[in-house]
């Protein structure tokens, strides 16, 4: 009688092996195709945005400001005012429609606030890469913040200029470094003439999208806050940022000092003034990065 035969133990742990072997092979380039269509989708994010600002400024003459007390909104900054070139004219008009309400428009970051769809998730704002979500709900909360139930995230910030000092507390700083010497900034009105140096070698907006929310308010990002008040160092500055640190520079950081970040390996995406998407390594020379901030100082910079 033929008798079938079927696998040993040994056969079956060596099939297991092998598979084991071939998935251990491919999982890294399947995270890596990942990553790749992820960091796509975060490159067209910039770039819808960098040419929503190019529209912006072709209707009003100047791009947005990063936060004032003359506009309806108050203390809100350029998310809001570039909703109607990023098909978002009915968020817009609902938050029109708030205006009469001193709370609702005074402070739209509250938690009072937090329920209202017109301030939830804006889509093309946040990373896919990062973890902290499309809601600033979603991001690692402390004590420190009173504000964490609040709407829609923000990984992108203006380009506020350079600092030249260190990180001191925002107490007594008063508006030390604030240098006005970027694109976005309280009660700014800048204009592409305004940008001498050029606006293939400054950046208009980068991302923030690794922070750590060890102190302060550094980790807090809804688009609803922009800023009304500018120290060096000061926590009211959600929407844009000033240079201080190199890009994923490590650490924890208080208020307004968080350096521009991404999840991306080896650096973060920033689009310039021009309306190009670059990739700027984590390995950039702070003075390098100071000098792509800045809009007039003259400074001589190639091969980004």
């Amino acid at each position: 009688m033929k008798r079938n035969r079927g696998f040993t133990l040994v056969e079956l742990l060596v099939v297991i092996a092998i598979i084991g072997v071939l998935i251990a092979l491919l999982l890294p380039a399947v995270q890596q195709a990942r990553e790749a269509a992820r960091r796509m989708q975060c490159s067209n994010n910039l770039k819808q945005l960098g040419l929503a600002f190019h529209n912006y400024h072709d209707t009003y003459g100047r791009f947005m400001t990063g936060g004032d007390t003359s506009w309806q909104f108050y203390a809100v900054g350029w998310v809001p005012r570039i909703f109607p070139f990023i098909e978002q004219n009915t968020r817009y008009e609902g938050m029109e429609a708030l205006a009469a309400n001193y709370m609702m428009t005074r402070s739209p970051y509250r938690s009072h606030n937090q329920n209202n769809p017109i301030f939830g998730a804006v889509p093309g704002i946040t990373c896919p890469s990062s973890p902290l979500g499309e809601l600033s709900s979603d991001q690692p909360v402390t004590t420190n913040f009173p504000y964490h139930n609040v709407q829609g995230g923000l990984h992108y910030r203006g380009n506020g200029g350079s600092v030249d000092v260190d990180f001191v507390a925002a107490t007594t700083a008063g508006r030390v470094g604030y240098s006005k010497s970027g694109i976005i900034y309280p009660n700014s009105r800048t204009r592409f003439a305004d940008i001498v140096d050029g606006t293939t070698n400054t950046f208009l907006l980068g991302e923030t999208s690794k922070v750590s929310t060890a102190s302060g308010f550094a980790g807090l990002k809804p688009w609803t806050w922009g800023s009304t008040s500018y120290n060096a160092n000061e926590w009211l500055m959600i929407d844009h940022k000033l240079v201080q640190y190199p890009i994923n520079f490590p650490g924890s950081y208080g208020n307004n000092s968080t350096p521009f970040s991404s999840y991306h390996p080896g650096g973060a995406l920033f689009v310039m003034c021009d309306g190009s998407v670059k990739f700027l390594t984590e390995t950039m020379p702070l003075d390098t990065l100071k000098a792509v901030a800045t809009r007039h100082n003259g400074e001589v910079v190639s091969g980004l």
